[in-house]
């Protein structure tokens, strides 16, 4: 039997297809992982703050200012129902106390 080069590039394209639609993606080499999803819940709030507390806690030195005022306005905003508000700012203190170095 011969296979044409459309035929075989079909028979490809369904078994990559069908692979993805039973396995799900796979990582290739030097691919960055997928990130994980969050939601936009008061209990992540509550989540990213325990996260900075206990970074802070740990820490050799006091946090820079900018990670004591983005907490600090974060937990505030998801106090008052400003949940992706206070997320946002939870989670640029946690990246500035993991990542010290990094621009403000």
């Amino acid at each position: 039997m011969l296979v044409t080069a459309r035929q075989a590039g079909l028979a490809s394209l369904t078994v990559l297809t069908v692979a993805l639609a039973f396995g799900g993606p796979t990582q290739v080499a030097g691919q960055a992982p997928a990130q994980r999803v969050t939601t936009d819940t008061p209990e992540y709030c509550l989540q990213l703050l325990d996260r900075v507390s206990e970074l802070v806690r740990l820490a050799p030195a006091p946090p820079p200012q900018d990670v004591t005022q983005l907490s600090s306005e974060g937990q505030k905003m998801c106090d008052q129902g400003q949940t992706r508000s206070g997320i946002l700012r939870l989670r640029r203190a946690l990246m500035l106390m993991m990542h010290p170095d990094m621009d403000h």
